[in-house]
């Protein structure tokens, strides 16, 4: 998909589109939120479920605007000798529900990625469902990129991990939102 291909090296050339990895590799103007109060990892009951969801949807919102984003998964390849039990629950089916193409792909600690990113339209309580699965652990790696500017919302079980297009979006996050920031400083 040369589209994609030219926006992600256009705004984020050299870097890896996983959100671990983007912030390993130090892209810059990275903030992360959490997902539930107190630092909770995972939603258990359909209150904190809703929060999850409400506060995702603000800052994908926030972060991503009006104009068109890229939706982007990227699926690790299984060494032909190797059984993955992760293959078995189909954690890929994301490009295929979305209609996502083949992009590009990269190396990451001896492992094989493959892109595919389709463009889209953030709106609110769109993806909802995806949003839970994300937080569940039951897709790859999964992340939207503002087509304008490169800003990137790439939720996790536990949080969300943004990278945005400068410095002072940072700023303006963190003072819209205090409580939703890490209570530990080596998540920061």
């Amino acid at each position: 998909m040369a589209d994609f291909n030219e926006a992600w090296q256009r705004h984020r050339s050299g870097l890896r589109p996983i959100g671990n990895l983007l912030h390993h590799d130090r892209a810059e103007h990275w903030i992360r939120f959490h997902s539930l109060p107190l630092s909770k990892r995972f939603a258990d009951t359909q209150s904190e479920q809703q929060i999850l969801l409400a506060r995702q949807n603000v800052l994908a919102a926030e972060v991503l605007g009006e104009a068109p984003c890229w939706l982007v998964q990227s699926q690790w390849v299984t060494p032909p000798t190797t059984i993955d039990v992760a293959d078995s629950l189909d954690k890929f089916r994301v490009s295929r529900e979305y209609g996502l193409h083949h992009a590009f792909q990269f190396m990451a600690e001896e492992t094989l990625w493959n892109v595919h990113a389709g463009l889209t339209h953030w709106a609110d309580r769109q993806f909802d469902t995806l949003l839970l699965e994300i937080a569940d652990e039951q897709v790859a790696p999964t992340l939207w990129m503002s087509s304008a500017n490169g800003a990137i919302f790439a939720p996790y079980d536990g949080g969300v991990d943004l990278f945005l297009s400068d410095q002072s979006m940072v700023g303006s996050l963190k003072e819209a939102h205090p409580d939703w920031l890490p209570r530990s400083p080596t998540w920061l």
